[in-house]
């Protein structure tokens, strides 16, 4: 049966690894790859936020600049069918 959404998200909020502190563009390029799309950053604390496909998310905890990856919402997501993000043509 074809899901009646296109895609699940989740809303993360990103702790870098302690290592990572002073490389913080740097993270945020591994992060961006590895899916996700970053909404804001903070240095001060090493704190990204962004929202992923719900299904990257256990890859992104794996990454070496990760500390941890709470988990903050997720949702279900319905594009337009002309939407190149549109997978069910709905």
């Amino acid at each position: 049966m074809e899901p009646y959404y296109d895609i699940e998200m989740t809303e993360v909020t990103v702790i870098l690894d302690v290592r990572w502190e002073d490389k913080l563009a740097e993270a945020v390029t591994m992060l961006e790859a590895a899916g996700l799309r970053v909404i804001d950053t903070d240095d001060d604390t090493s704190v990204v936020n962004g929202d992923i496909p719900s299904d990257k998310v256990h890859d992104l905890e794996k990454l070496e600049c990760v500390d941890y990856v709470r988990r903050v919402f997720t949702w279900s997501a319905e594009f337009p069918k002309d939407d190149p993000r549109d997978r069910n043509n709905r």
